[in-house]
């Protein structure tokens, strides 16, 4: 029962508009310059397809490293939300025993 009333809690809590200064600041990715595909002229250039692809291979691998660090915060922010969740449920029912007992 608490489990639910906590999730119903934290469920209307998330639907309310933080405000812009209540918001975390997460750092963009710093992943530039982002690739240019080479002109029509340049496309049989073997060099500067080669930079070409190189470049493109460097900013996927820089934006991937970046999504997959913040996608691992995200989830140990959402592991710790959890645990202190089932922590106060605990906590709570505790006391509810305790309650009935007097």
């Amino acid at each position: 029962m608490n489990r639910i009333l906590l999730a119903a809690v934290l469920a209307a809590a998330a639907a309310l508009p933080a405000s812009a200064a209540d918001a975390p600041q997460v750092a963009k990715p710093q992943c530039d310059p982002v690739p240019r595909a080479p002109g029509p002229a340049m496309r049989n250039d073997d060099f500067a397809m080669k930079r070409f692809k190189r470049e493109t291979q460097r900013y996927g691998d820089c934006m991937k490293a970046y999504v997959e660090e913040h996608q691992a915060l995200a989830k140990a922010n959402q592991d710790a939300a959890n645990a202190a969740a089932d922590e106060y449920n605990k906590n709570i029912k505790a006391i509810n025993e305790e309650l009935k007992q007097e």
